[in-house]
């Protein structure tokens, strides 16, 4: 329909358009009956159509309720035929697991019938050896009997000897004693000789030092006794001196009670005259007031009285202030007299206090000499009286000293008898010895042999002891390997059973998803369809469409030429803006030269009329001006194209850039989704471990250290909000450590979500330990010992994006060189002002003035610099900072545990994972060539 009418506007719209409509209405009124007559045709076509298509959905439907059945038929007997598949799979695994069983059991049936056939043969060759010791022993038993037979004998024989020898060593004993004796008593004599000898030496240089002392000190105490009457002498004139300053201290207290008195006195007066000037200043004020107006020489007179009273009142204050002055000049003239003999009186009083300090350190000094001088003179009694007494037993020893020098002299001829006796015993004994010698070696070379034998005999013993105990480990050890094996097998069977239960889930939920596939797949033709028929509705617009598409394709292949002509003519453009910048140059030079030569000529004065070349130089030179003019402006108007087109690129970039740093936050959200995820995984794997080894065995004491050592290590902890913990305190967070990392959470919920907000490379991770008051100054003293410290790369670290600090917070606890430091989008900017041409590079405006700068901001890393106006806006033009901080740098991380045993649990585990899987150990492992993989 739309077709036929366009087609009358055209037949109407021909080129000669220009009709009579008054003659051709018949012929419009024949067409309009044409029309009218074809649309209901056509009418009459859709409703037919429309039948058609309502028959057709009703048979379709029917058909799609035949096919839903049929699929659901279907998908019942896939169900079926999985879950028979699976009892197959089920059945055969079984008979694997059976046949390997039984192929398991002959094996060890075999090693075992091994075993015991090689036990046999150990045990014959054991009864063997067993039979050769016997006789060996009984050998060498034999050998024994004899050998202790003769050693009877040979006792015998050495008994009697000792017998002889002891009697002569008696004897010889006695006499050597006796001998000792005199020797002894000699000895005695001279040494108490000689020390009667040095005490006479000693006592008297004693008595000559105790006689050059007593001197020293009688001297002594006569110079004390001069300086004790020269300090008495002192303390007389100290204690004049303090009497006279005393009644002086006296006079002067006694005239300042009187100046006081005086000084009062004179104010009161003062008080008095200034109230009486107020009254009379009242009075005259009052009069003033009070006198008429018409009354002119009364009120003259009355004033020339009141002036004459108030002059002399004036004469009578000016009288009383100089009174007054006076007074306060006394006034302050004896307060100085009072300050100074204060201070006169402070220095005696000190001088007092030092003079009777002095004294009494005399005093002490003069008793301390009176004392040693009473102890010398005891001394020295005592020492005349020992004098006298060593005296007598000079006399007493020398006596003695001569008795025994005639006890010597008998003495040396008796040991001279003695030692003639001492050399025949001594014959006699040496016949003896060697005699007991030769025994005593015989004894020796049997008692050896005996012991080699009896070391054999123990050494055979030993060794079949050994062998039981060897045989009996053995045993235990194939019991426990049995138990072990039939354990491993149950967890085994249980395992597989779990495994089939989740592979049968497994075919179920598969064939539900194919269910849920194809129905979407029925729902995505219903709509397939539907969308066709849209489709074909849209064809007629998509023509005209593809008709202004082509139009429009037309229209940018002459914009592209026309931008490339553009270029090629912007190019041309700035060639000839060079040309003329040249010829700029280079007439510039010229018209200076010019200049110059007029200027020459001017001084010469030689009024010549003006040529036509000078005329023509003039306009050349107008003209090139004018171009040059035109030229400049063309390059200012290029050059804010050219601006434009950058401000656009930069725009383009940033938001390139802010798209880069969104992915990458994206991806690190969801790495430590990841991470989180494996954590559990991993929780999940251990507790499925547990279970199984809990329907096992007991194993040893070394695997339940590893078992230790591999469990899971999670719980509360709490971290620094900022770097100064007394002001803003400690953060909880629920921390799990596992085989390769540490999640930090804020929550349980949070754990549960796997939504973390730190987490930590275990293999970047160097060490951890317990911190001291050095460490971490701003804590408190109670939370120490339940802190620790991590000390791991930079780059081993992983932050949720949404924590970090906001775009203008300031870094408060970041040291000296981050304060007063914005943070945005990577940014550290630091507030500055140019003086010098600088842009903005969001804006592109002016960042500088020689005067009054703009308030601007300066990037410490990329020299990035904008507007402060930018960020206080909040605009999101910034592009985000291209350099990076340096992630391999080594940080730290301070935690507080709950109480003092945890921290120290957490330590120690801890280490013990770094240990196993951290920096060191990664490190080690490969310069040593192991195979490392820690997931990326």
């Amino acid at each position: 329909m739309t077709f036929l009418i366009h087609r009358l506007l055209s037949s109407q719209d021909k080129p000669d358009g220009k009709r009579n409509l008054t003659n051709d209405g018949s012929q419009a009124s024949h067409q309009i009956a044409v029309l009218s007559a074809e649309v209901e045709h056509q009418r009459n076509q859709v409703e037919e159509l429309d039948g058609k298509y309502r028959v057709t959905l009703t048979q379709l439907d029917v058909l799609t309720r035949k096919d839903h059945e049929r699929q659901q038929e279907k998908r019942d007997l896939e169900k079926r035929l999985a879950l028979l598949q699976h009892d197959l799979k089920e059945a055969q695994r079984k008979a694997d697991y059976e046949s390997d069983s039984r192929r398991k059991l002959d094996g060890l049936y075999q090693e075992v019938k091994k075993t015991l056939e090689d036990e046999q043969n150990k045990r014959t060759r054991d009864h063997n050896s067993a039979i050769a010791v016997n006789e060996k022993l009984y050998g060498l038993e034999k050998q024994l009997k004899e050998v202790q037979d003769k050693l009877k004998s040979e006792s015998d024989n050495n008994s009697r000897l000792r017998k002889q020898h002891a009697e002569l060593v008696v004897t010889s004993q006695r006499k050597e004693s006796s001998l000792t004796e005199y020797t002894e008593k000699f000895a005695t004599v001279q040494a108490m000789r000689d020390s009667l000898e040095r005490d006479m030496v000693n006592l008297q240089t004693q008595l000559d030092q105790e006689r050059t002392q007593k001197h020293h000190q009688v001297d002594i105490v006569t110079q004390t006794e001069g300086k004790v009457q020269a300090l008495q002498a002192k303390l007389d004139n100290a204690f004049e001196r303090e009497a006279v300053a005393r009644k002086e201290a006296e006079k002067v207290s006694e005239r300042l009670v009187q100046l006081e008195k005086d000084r009062n006195s004179l104010e009161l007066e003062l008080r008095g005259m200034t109230s009486r000037y107020e009254q009379e200043a009242r009075a005259l004020r009052e009069a003033s007031n009070a006198a008429p107006a018409h009354n002119y020489q009364s009120s003259a007179q009355a004033l020339a009285a009141l002036q004459e009273r108030l002059n002399a009142e004036k004469q009578k204050r000016q009288q009383a202030e100089a009174s007054s002055q006076e007074k306060e000049c006394q006034n302050s003239m004896l307060s100085v007299d009072y300050r100074q003999l204060q201070q006169q009186l402070h220095k005696l009083e000190g001088e007092y206090r030092q003079e009777c300090e002095k004294v009494k350190v005399l005093q002490k000094q003069v008793e301390s000499e009176s004392e040693r001088r009473t102890s010398l003179a005891n001394d020295l009694q005592s020492q005349v009286s020992e004098i006298s007494s060593m005296r007598t037993r000079e006399k007493l020893l020398v006596r003695d000293l001569e008795e025994a020098k005639e006890a010597r002299s008998s003495l040396e001829e008796e040991l001279h008898k003695l030692e003639t006796l001492k050399s025949v015993d001594d014959v006699q004994m040496k016949e003896l010895n060697d005699t007991l010698e030769a025994e005593q070696y015989f004894s020796t070379l049997y008692k050896t042999q005996v012991r080699e034998l009896r070391e054999e005999v123990d050494e055979k013993s030993r060794q079949v002891v050994e062998l039981e105990e060897e045989h009996i480990s053995l045993r235990q050890q194939l019991q426990l390997t049995v138990g072990r094996a039939d354990a491993e097998a149950l967890a085994r069977s249980i395992a597989e059973e779990t495994v089939a239960e989740l592979e049968k889930e497994k075919t179920v939920k598969g064939l539900e998803i194919h269910d849920l596939l194809s129905r979407h797949s029925a729902e995505a033709t219903e709509k397939d369809c539907a969308l066709n028929a849209v489709k074909e509705r849209e064809q007629e617009l998509n023509k005209s469409f593809e008709s202004l598409k082509q139009e429009k394709d037309a229209l940018n292949s002459q914009v592209q030429l026309l931008e490339e002509e553009k270029k090629q003519t912007n190019k041309e453009r700035q060639d000839e803006l060079d040309k003329l910048d040249r010829q700029l140059k280079t007439e510039q030079l010229l018209k200076m030269q010019a200049v110059n030569k007029l200027a020459e000529i001017m001084a010469r004065r030689e009024n010549l009329p003006a040529t036509r070349k000078t005329k023509a130089s003039a306009n050349d030179l107008r003209r090139k001006e004018k171009e040059c003019r035109k030229l400049q402006q063309e390059l200012t108007l290029e050059r804010d194209k050219f601006s434009q087109t950058v401000a656009k690129h930069q725009k383009e970039v940033q938001e390139f850039q802010a798209l880069f740093n969104d992915e990458s936050q994206a991806r690190t959200r969801l790495q430590m989704e990841v991470d989180s995820k494996d954590s559990e995984i991993e929780s999940l794997d251990r507790k499925i471990a547990n279970l199984n080894s809990e329907t096992a065995s007991l194993s040893s004491g070394a695997d339940n250290d590893i078992d230790e050592l591999d469990s899971r290590l999670e719980g509360w902890l709490s971290i620094p909000n900022k770097q100064n913990i007394k002001r803003h305190g400690w953060r909880r967070q629920y921390v799990v450590v596992s085989s390769r990392k540490i999640i930090f959470y804020n929550s349980e919920n949070d754990k549960q979500n796997s939504d973390p907000i730190l987490i930590l490379d275990l293999t970047k991770v160097f060490h951890v330990r317990s911190v001291t008051q050095g460490d971490v100054i701003r804590a408190e003293a109670k939370d120490i010992p339940r802190i620790f410290q991590l000390l791991y790369a930079g780059e081993g670290e992983s932050r949720k994006p949404g924590e970090n600090p906001g775009p203008l917070t300031l870094l408060e606890g970041a040291g000296l060189d981050k304060a007063g430091t914005l943070v945005h989008k990577g940014h550290e900017f630091l507030a500055i002002t140019f003086h010098m041409p600088t842009n903005c590079e969001v804006c592109q405006r002016h960042l500088w003035h020689m005067f009054k700068p703009p308030p601007a901001l300066e990037c410490k890393r990329c020299r990035f610099k904008i507007h402060r106006d930018h960020l206080d806006r909040k605009e999101d033009m910034v592009a985000p900072c291209k350099v990076n901080s340096d992630l391999n740098t080594a940080k730290e991380l301070l935690l507080l545990a709950p109480s003092v045993d945890r921290q120290q649990n957490w330590v120690t585990r801890l280490s013990k994972k770094i240990q196993k899987s951290g920096y060191k150990a990664q490190h080690t492992t490969s310069t040593d060539g192991a195979k490392v993989s820690p997931r990326l």
